[in-house]
């Protein structure tokens, strides 16, 4: 026939549905359509849509209506398969794109654990299977597991190792065959059982990929009769960033519970309750997040229990190195003052315990540092002997004024043959003896964000601070000194010791002693 030369399928029926003519293309699209018969395709209608899409077993086809003369009808069809086929292909590559980045996503909001293995659990049942359970590698003798299945809520608990399933274990230690995921027929008990009314599942064992060893097992559950298990390459790339993600929040715990413990000892210490005098304290590290720094204090109360040593110093340098080697002075001091109560003297031992610890190759490290003790007078008050090295000058608190101490002294750790001397200062009740790092001082700010706070505005600011509390006026210089920077980070520390109020005889005044003859003056 004529139609048999045209490469478009095209098939016409007159006004009545027969099929009058049909050519070869259109038969071996629709094998079933006879001429002179009715058309057996329902979806193709003079009375329905222009344009229709249609199966054909495993054809995809497009039929195009044309309206003929007479009330006829022919119908143009074209196979459509491998069109389809390339879209259904992009539109499944952008469904896996939008999955991955979408999880790749949610994984990086959160570096604590169980909160990223809560997320893998229910990206997975959300796209990948019916139901998630992740476990994580064994601490203790246990594990953790997470499990969620879809439209229900994330179950956790510990699990013994030795009662995981053994595709569980075998992900878990990184001896699972490869990298394609471990298919089980079926596993039972907690966290991977399942209510009998849901029937039997099918699950599939993955090991997550973490540093070195596996960060965790995924484990893929689906209930029976569930469409198409998900594609392979899909699960294993999410795997991989699953792993990644896991691998990082457990890196990180790690490193948390590390800085957790080194830090105890680093952070600012309690202050005791001494008999016959106050303290006082406040501290601003540079890096506010970890809570630690170069500037230290610290207080030691005597054996007797009527005298108390204390310290206020800063480490050159910021951060956990900073921290960490002031960490090491205090702990000097705490031992040394067993065996030396004199200022100069304990100094002399801190240059030469600094000096002999520096390692050769290490570059210079000192501290500047005010060492004092105080004893209660007898008549009321307290008595200060206070010894520095490089420090910035105490501040002393009195009704009448304020009073700065200089104390001449180098730096400590800086040279074997350091020179220190000591200063002796009374207080009467209520009078207090201020001591703070240069993170007050040179505190940088004001109309052009480069003048330092300096001490002329620490005497100014502690003026009238005799009425209040040690703690209080260590607070108030921590603050000020705080909201006059504007740029540059530095450790701030402020020590106070004060002397409690008391009724005290009419005609004893508190004043500033004149050294013995046997200490160092300037």
């Amino acid at each position: 026939m004529l139609l048999d030369g045209v490469d478009t399928a095209v098939l016409a029926c007159d006004e009545r549905g027969l099929v009058r003519t049909a050519n070869a293309a259109a038969r071996r699209m629709l094998p079933q359509v006879r001429v002179d018969e009715l058309l057996p395709v329902r979806e193709l209608t003079r009375h329905g849509p222009a344009e229709v899409e249609l199966e054909a077993g495993s054809q995809a086809l497009v039929a195009r209506r044309q309206d003929l003369p007479d009330g006829w009808t022919a119908w143009h069809l074209r196979e459509v398969s491998e069109q389809r086929a390339r879209v259904d292909a992009l539109l499944a590559e952008r469904a896996r794109s939008r999955f991955l980045a979408a999880a790749s996503s949610r994984l990086g909001l959160s570096l604590h654990p169980g909160r990223t293995a809560r997320a893998v659990v229910e990206l997975v049942a959300a796209e990948l299977a019916d139901a998630a359970v992740v476990v994580l590698p064994v601490r203790t003798g246990a594990v953790e597991w997470y499990r969620h299945e879809r439209g229900g809520v994330v179950a956790s608990g510990r699990l013994s190792a030795r009662g995981l399933p053994e595709p569980v274990a075998a992900a878990l230690s990184g001896l699972a065959p490869g990298p394609e995921p471990l298919l089980v027929t079926r596993l039972t008990g907690a966290p991977w059982g399942q209510d009998d009314r849901r029937g039997s599942q099918s699950a599939a064992v993955r090991a997550l990929p973490g540093n070195g060893m596996p960060a965790g097992a995924l484990v893929l559950l689906r209930d029976a009769g569930s469409p198409d298990d998900p594609d392979a390459a899909l699960v294993d790339e999410f795997a991989q960033r699953a792993g990644i993600a896991l691998a990082a929040a457990a890196l990180y715990a790690q490193q948390t519970r590390t800085t957790a413990v080194l830090k105890r000892n680093l952070l600012e210490p309690d202050l005791p309750a001494v008999d016959g005098m106050v303290f006082g304290a406040s501290y601003r590290p540079a890096e506010e997040a970890l809570l630690i720094g170069g500037d230290f204090f610290d207080v030691h109360v005597g054996a007797d229990g009527d005298e108390a040593m204390f310290l206020l110093g800063d480490v050159c340098g910021k951060g956990v190195d900073a921290a960490v080697e002031s960490g090491r002075l205090r702990q000097a001091v705490q031992a040394l003052r067993r065996l030396e109560r004199d200022p100069v003297r304990l100094l002399e031992l801190l240059n030469e315990s600094m000096l002999d610890a520096a390692p050769p190759d290490a570059g210079p490290r000192f501290a500047t540092l005010v060492l004092g003790t105080a004893a209660p007078l007898p008549g009321g008050g307290l008595r200060v002997r206070l010894a520095a090295g490089g420090h910035p000058p105490p501040m002393v608190v009195r009704a009448g004024g304020v009073e700065p101490v200089e104390i001449p002294g180098m730096l400590v750790g800086g040279v074997r043959e350091a020179h220190f001397a000591t200063r002796t200062v009374d207080l009467g009740p209520g009078e207090a003896c201020v001591l703070y790092t240069d993170g007050v001082t040179e505190a940088r700010g004001g109309v052009d964000g480069d003048e330092e706070f300096g001490e002329d505005r620490v005497l100014r600011l502690l003026h009238g601070c005799h009425v209040l509390p040690a703690p209080g006026i260590a607070e108030r210089v921590a603050l000020h000194a705080t909201a006059w920077r504007t740029t540059g980070r530095d450790d701030i520390a402020v020590l106070v010791v004060q002397a409690p109020l008391s009724v005290a005889p009419a005609s004893r005044h508190a004043h500033t002693a004149q050294p013995n003859p046997e200490e160092q003056t300037a």
